[in-house]
Order: structure tokens, then sequence, then C-alpha cells
């Protein structure tokens, strides 16, 4: 786990790449493997997870401009990183790694971070529901995403929807969705590269320009 945090650590704060469609390839069969699941209430789960989301959000919006010193009084949990304009925390939602960043311009917060992190699998499209859990909420709260997009690298499993989490999982499907609000701009995305990633971003462009 803290390789993967690391790694994490590593792209934390970084901005979205465009993904380029691949040309498509035969349907295979369905994999044959068998993967231990954990035991885990998916539902209760996904509700967490919407949960600390739009807390998150909430805590993000209540401190543009803010000094990191505010966001310590507020955020709870142990500071993984502060250092360079970067307030990052760690923790654990079950077994799955939670990173939760905020960054500063000139003590001024503009930017903040939740990314969750794929540890178990406890079912094959678990991440992907939480994607489209998150994305709803976010629509009825700000609306139809501006940018909204589901891109296959390689379409080998797009066949098998039943197995469209193995997909992300090895980076062969992300999903990408984007907000314009009064404040600045949320983005959600679902990746991945050995390990399902899910990424808000909370941003402010007038915050920014303004320190």
């Amino acid at each position: 786990m803290r390789n993967l945090i690391a790694m994490a650590l590593g792209v934390m704060l970084t901005g979205f790449t465009p993904f380029a469609l691949a040309n498509s390839e035969d349907t295979p069969a369905p994999p044959t493997f068998t993967i231990p699941f954990d035991e885990k209430d998916e539902t209760t789960l996904q509700a967490e997870v919407t949960r600390q989301v739009l807390t998150f959000l909430q805590t993000v919006q209540a401190h543009w401009g803010q000094h990191p010193e505010a966001l310590r009084l507020s955020v709870a949990g142990t500071v993984e990183r502060d250092e360079e304009g970067r307030l990052i925390y760690l923790r654990n939602l079950s077994d799955h790694g939670v990173l939760e960043g905020y960054e500063f311009r000139h003590e001024s917060l503009v930017r903040g971070q939740y990314i969750l992190l794929q540890r178990p699998l406890n079912g094959l499209n678990e991440f992907i529901g939480y994607y489209r859990t998150l994305k709803e909420q976010l629509t009825a709260v700000y609306g139809s995403p501006t940018n909204d997009q589901t891109v296959w690298d390689n379409d080998l499993y797009q066949p098998v929807p039943d197995y469209w989490g193995i997909a992300v999982l090895i980076g062969h499907l992300h999903y990408h969705a984007a907000w314009e609000t009064a404040d600045g701009t949320i983005t959600l995305e679902l990746t991945g590269n050995r390990h399902s990633r899910l990424f808000l971003e909370f941003r402010n462009y007038r915050e920014e320009a303004r320190t």
C-alpha cells in the first residue's frame, strides 16, 4: 500500500491529459481467473465515498483564498506532507487509500484534490459504480457537465460491460467529466494503471489569478 501511495503522491495535483482513441480488436472471451473479493458491502462503501467527496467539496468551497492554517483546523486526519504550498492528508476508506490535497499560492487556497486509490478488488465494476454515483450527485447540484467523455484506448472489453472495471484497471478505459461553477472548475475522472484511481479536483482560476 505504501508503494501505491508513494506513486500517487508523485502525481498529486497534476492536470488532466486527454486520452487518444485506439483501434478496435477482436472481442475476447470473458476472463476465467478467480478473484478473491473482500467481503465488503459495496452500497455502504459507495455512500461513504459520496459523503467524503461532497464534504471535501464543501471544505474547499468554504476556504477559497484562506491560509493553510485554516485548513489544518478544519480537516481531520494526519498531515502526510506540508511543504511547497501543498497540504496533503493520507487516510483509508475501508481498505482503499485516500489522498486529500490542498494547493496554495502565496498562502491562499486555489485548488483541492481528492483521490481514491483501489487496494482490494471488492467487485469488478466497483469503481465505475463510485464514478457514476458521484457524477449523478454532481449533476444534480451543478447541472449537466460541460465536458463528458468515456474513452476507450483499447476496446478489447467494450462488448462485455461486466468486465469494464477490468478495462479501467488495466488502462483500456477512462472516464472524465467536468463542471464549470461560479467558484471554479470541478473535474471528475476514473483511470487505471494496475489499480483503479478515482480523482476529483476543484480549482478556482480566479483565486490563482489574484495571487
